[in-house]
């Protein structure tokens, strides 16, 4: 982000020792520019704040104390997007349907990452031999921080209910790629190039979906969708929630994927009143 700036002339150095006030300016008005969330921005500026540090520049900790980042500060909560459930199942019901081999993929593509809670990264550059059906699993070779902090491991493919799906696309998909004598190891395949799909193709099919559907969604709103559904019919469940969509505290779940229902929590707490009842005689 500091070359691009500097490239740009938005600031005076990339010498971490010389990093000004002005340059952090430059670089907060970039990260609000890009619409970065408080909480990725907070992480970014405690990386360059350590890194910073260790050259023994100390300009992030000054504008601390001048309160320069106190638009950071954890205000009200996230507008969470997810999918209602109505629209949730009109729309597996007609992906269900869907024809040709795009229908096949998307078929696929949505289960997987509804039945894991997964990020649209993890699922798009999977290989077949990634999912096994004996133990509902799926192995996430491309995690979040991939290259860095990102672990790869097997998670729990938790929405039962898409198992049956996947398994359909499966099948579908090894019929099809043998009638175009396509061999390939990537579970979304391109089979003209017999590299995976990219993900502006599956943006672009998602599109399409959703005009003829007029239902408006994102392919990350699975993500929020499985957490806001689960939890609102299991309030208790929020650290097992935190823990499938591998998070490091339910804070993070709570925050930015779990969308809260206030009709809902009213239906759960209208009969509560009765354990502490008020006695007027």
């Amino acid at each position: 982000m500091f070359k691009e700036l500097y490239d740009q002339k938005k600031v005076m150095s990339m010498d971490p020792r010389h990093i000004s006030e002005t340059d952090m300016e430059s670089f907060l008005g970039y990260m609000k520019q890009r619409k970065l969330q408080n909480v990725t921005k907070k992480k970014y500026l405690s990386l360059l704040d350590s890194y910073l540090g260790f050259f023994g520049n100390h300009v992030i900790a000054d504008m601390k104390k001048q309160d320069k980042f106190i638009n950071l500060q954890k205000g009200k909560k996230h507008e969470i997007e997810f999918i209602e459930e109505n629209d949730l199942n009109t729309i597996f019901t007609f992906i269900n349907k869907y024809p040709g081999y795009n229908g096949i993929i998307v078929r696929g593509y949505y289960a997987l990452l509804f039945g894991i809670a997964g990020r649209p990264k993890e699922a798009i550059g999977g290989l077949v031999r990634d999912i096994d059906l004996t133990r509902d699993l799926f192995y996430v070779r491309h995690p979040k921080g991939e290259n860095s902090w990102g672990r790869m491991e097997w998670v729990e493919i938790i929405r039962k209910d898409m198992v049956p799906i996947i398994e359909k696309f499966l099948i579908e998909r090894a019929e099809y790629l043998e009638g175009r004598n396509c061999v390939s190891e990537y579970l979304f395949v391109n089979p003209n190039t017999g590299e995976p799909y990219s993900s502006n193709k599956m943006r672009l099919l998602k599109k399409k979906i959703s005009i003829e559907l007029g239902i408006d969604f994102k392919i990350k709103d699975f993500r929020s969708t499985y957490a806001t559904i689960t939890y609102k019919y299991n309030p208790e469940a929020k650290e097992a929630i935190s823990k499938q969509m591998r998070h490091e505290d339910s804070a993070t779940t709570d925050e930015y994927y779990i969308s809260y229902d206030n009709r809902e929590a009213a239906k759960r707490l209208k009969d509560e009143w009765k354990k502490s009842a008020i006695k007027t005689n």
